[in-house]
C-alpha cells in the first residue's frame, strides 16, 4: 500500500511540475532589473521605457521610486530577451534583459560623465550596449558627418551609393566584430547584432534619406537609393520584431520606402495601363480605388490597411499594430477604434491581436471615465468668441497659461504628456490653463475625444484655421514665427507677459517662468 501511495503521489508531483514548466513556457519568464542610485535626492525617480513600435512614448514608461537606501527594482515577463531604455534626469541608457541573467544598475547621480555602471550576470552585454551608444542615432559617425559644414549631404545619389554607403557598411561590419569579441552567449550576441544593424538602417533611411529626398534627387532617390538601402538592410524577421526595438522602427521606415517608391513609379509612368498594372502588382490594389476610397481623408490609415501586398503577412500585421499604438498613444480615439476593428477582422496572429486589445482598451475606458470630469471645461459659446480679449475676459485677475495646439500636431501631442507633472507642481496656485486648438469643424468630435482621453483639465476652445488667424494677429506674432505648439503667459490684467514661453517638455524652465508670473 505504501509503495502504491508513493507512486501515485510521485505521479501527481510530476504532473504539477510539468504544469509549472508549461505555464512558464507559455507566459514567459521573469526578467529582473534592480538598481541603486548613489547620491540621489529624495524626490528623484528612474524612468524605464518599454517600446512596442521602436519609438519613445511617455505613456509606455514606468517610474520607479528608490527606497531610503536608493534601491529600486522592476521585473518583466517575457519569453524572449527584451531591450528597454532607462532614463535618469534626461540621460538615456539602453539595457538588455534576459532570462536567468539578472541586471543591477548603479546610477552615480553626482558623476554625469560616468552615470551608469552594471553588476550581475547581465553585466557583459550591458557594458557592450553602453559602449555602442544606441540611445541616439546622432551618435552614429555618418550622422555626425551630416552636420558638418562641408558634409556629404550635398553629394549626388550616385556618390552616396558607390562611396558613402559602402563606408557605412564597413563601419557596421566593424561594430559587429566588436560584438563577436565580447564572447556573449550566442542568443544575446544575435540580439545585439540585430539591434545595431537596424539602428544603422534607421540612420540611413530616416536621417540620410530625408536629406536626399529633395527636388534635385527625386528620380535617383526613388528609383535607385531606396533599392540600394533594401539591399543593405532587408526586412526584419518575425523573431527580430519580437525582440529588437530598432527592428520595429525600421519596419515602418521600410513600409514608408515601399509606399514612396510605388507612388513615384506610378505617377511618373506615362503609359497609364502599364502604370496601373505595375501598381496593382506591387500593392495589391488599383490606384483609382485608393483615389475613390471613403477613407481617403486619413491617408495613413488608408495606405497601411489597403497596401498589404507590399510586405509579407507577418510584417504587414505588425505594422498595423504599430499604427494602432501610434493612434492610441496620441489619443486619436476614432482612428484607433476603426483600426482596432480592422485588425481583429484581418489579422491572423493572435499575439498581435492581444497586443492591440491591450493598447486600445485603456483608451476607450479613459474616454468614458474622463468625459464627466468637471475640471475639463469646454466653453459653451466659444464659437461666438472671436477676439483674444473676449477669450481672456472671464479670467481677469488670474495668471493665464495659453497653449496654442492642434490634434493633428505631433509636437503638441508629445508635450501633452508633460502637463500632469506641471499642474501638480502648480497645485493651489492662482493660474488658469487655456487651450486654444486649431482644428476644423469636421474634427470637432476628434478634438473632444482627445481632450477626454488624455484628461486635459482646464479651459478649452476650438478655432478653425481662418478663425485662429485673427488671434495670431492680436498676439502680434509674425507669420514666420507662427508654429504649433506655441505658449504664452498672460498677466492678471489680461496683457501678454511672456510671448513664446518655454515648451511643456522644458519642465523646470517653464515652471520658473510661471512661478515668476504668479509671484509678480
Amino acid at each position: 500500500m505504501a509503495l502504491q501511495y508513493n507512486f501515485i503521489e510521485m505521479k501527481k508531483l510530476n504532473f504539477i511540475l510539468l504544469l509549472v514548466v508549461c505555464t512558464t513556457a507559455c507566459l514567459g519568464q521573469q526578467l529582473t532589473l534592480t538598481g541603486t542610485v548613489i547620491g540621489a535626492a529624495g524626490h528623484d525617480s528612474i524612468e524605464v521605457n518599454e517600446s512596442y513600435d521602436g519609438n519613445y512614448w511617455k505613456n509606455n514608461s514606468r517610474y520607479l521610486k528608490p527606497d531610503a537606501s536608493g534601491n529600486f527594482h522592476e521585473s518583466y515577463i517575457s519569453s524572449v530577451p527584451k531591450v528597454i531604455t532607462l532614463i535618469y534626469k534626461g540621460h538615456k541608457q539602453r539595457l538588455l534583459l534576459s532570462s536567468g541573467r539578472p541586471l543591477h544598475v548603479i546610477i552615480h547621480a553626482n558623476a554625469p560623465d560616468n552615470l551608469f555602471s552594471f553588476r550581475g550576470k547581465a553585466k557583459a552585454e550591458n557594458d557592450l550596449l553602453q559602449k555602442l551608444k544606441l540611445e541616439d542615432e546622432g551618435n552614429l559617425p555618418f550622422i555626425k558627418e551630416l552636420k558638418l559644414k562641408n558634409s556629404y549631404a550635398t553629394w549626388s545619389v550616385d556618390s552616396i551609393i558607390y562611396m558613402k554607403l559602402p563606408a557605412i557598411k564597413n563601419g557596421l561590419d566593424s561594430t559587429h566584430r566588436v560584438i563577436q569579441q565580447a564572447h556573449l552567449p550566442l542568443s544575446l550576441e544575435k540580439v545585439i547584432a540585430a539591434e545595431v544593424k537596424y539602428f544603422y538602417a534607421n540612420g540611413v533611411s530616416q536621417n540620410l534619406g530625408s536629406r536626399l529626398n529633395n527636388r534635385k534627387n527625386r528620380s535617383d532617390f526613388h528609383t535607385r537609393f531606396i533599392e540600394t538601402v533594401w539591399s543593405y538592410f532587408t526586412l526584419p524577421t518575425k523573431d527580430e520584431l519580437n525582440t529588437n526595438m530598432s527592428a520595429n522602427a525600421y519596419l515602418d521606415n521600410y513600409f514608408k520606402f515601399k509606399l514612396w517608391k510605388a507612388m513615384y513609379v506610378y505617377r511618373t509612368d506615362k503609359h497609364k495601363e502599364h502604370a496601373d498594372s505595375v501598381f496593382r502588382h506591387n500593392t495589391g490594389v488599383a490606384y483609382k480605388d485608393l483615389e475613390n476610397d471613403p477613407d481617403r481623408s486619413n491617408e495613413v490609415y488608408l495606405f497601411s490597411t489597403r497596401l498589404k501586398n507590399m510586405m509579407p503577412q507577418y510584417a504587414w500585421e505588425k505594422h498595423l499594430t504599430h499604427l494602432l499604438h501610434n493612434f492610441c498613444m496620441s489619443g486619436q480615439l476614432q482612428s484607433a477604434a476603426k483600426l482596432f476593428n480592422f485588425i481583429k477582422a484581418n489579422c491572423t496572429n493572435s499575439e498581435y491581436i492581444k497586443a492591440s486589445e491591450k493598447v486600445f482598451s485603456p483608451l476607450k475606458k479613459a474616454r468614458d471615465q474622463y468625459a464627466s470630469n468637471l475640471n475639463i471645461k469646454i466653453t459653451p459659446d466659444y464659437r461666438a468668441t472671436s477676439s483674444l480679449s473676449a477669450l481672456l475676459a472671464p479670467y481677469k485677475g488670474k495668471i493665464v497659461f495659453i497653449d496654442m495646439w492642434g490634434t493633428w500636431c505631433p509636437h503638441c501631442i508629445e508635450d501633452i504628456a508633460f502637463v500632469p507633472a506641471l499642474k501638480e507642481r502648480l497645485k493651489g496656485k492662482d493660474i488658469v490653463f487655456l487651450y486654444i486648438a486649431r482644428d476644423e469643424d469636421k474634427d470637432d468630435e476628434v478634438w473632444r475625444d482627445f481632450i477626454f482621453v488624455n484628461n486635459i483639465t482646464g479651459e478649452h476652445v476650438r478655432k478653425t484655421a481662418d478663425q485662429i488667424a485673427n488671434l495670431w494677429n492680436e498676439l502680434g506674432v509674425a507669420d514666420s514665427e507662427q508654429a504649433y505648439p506655441y505658449y504664452l503667459i498672460i498677466d492678471r490684467s489680461g496683457k501678454i507677459l511672456v510671448s513664446n514661453a518655454k515648451r511643456l517638455s522644458d519642465g523646470d524652465n517653464l515652471y520658473h517662468q510661471l512661478e515668476m508670473a504668479i509671484n509678480k
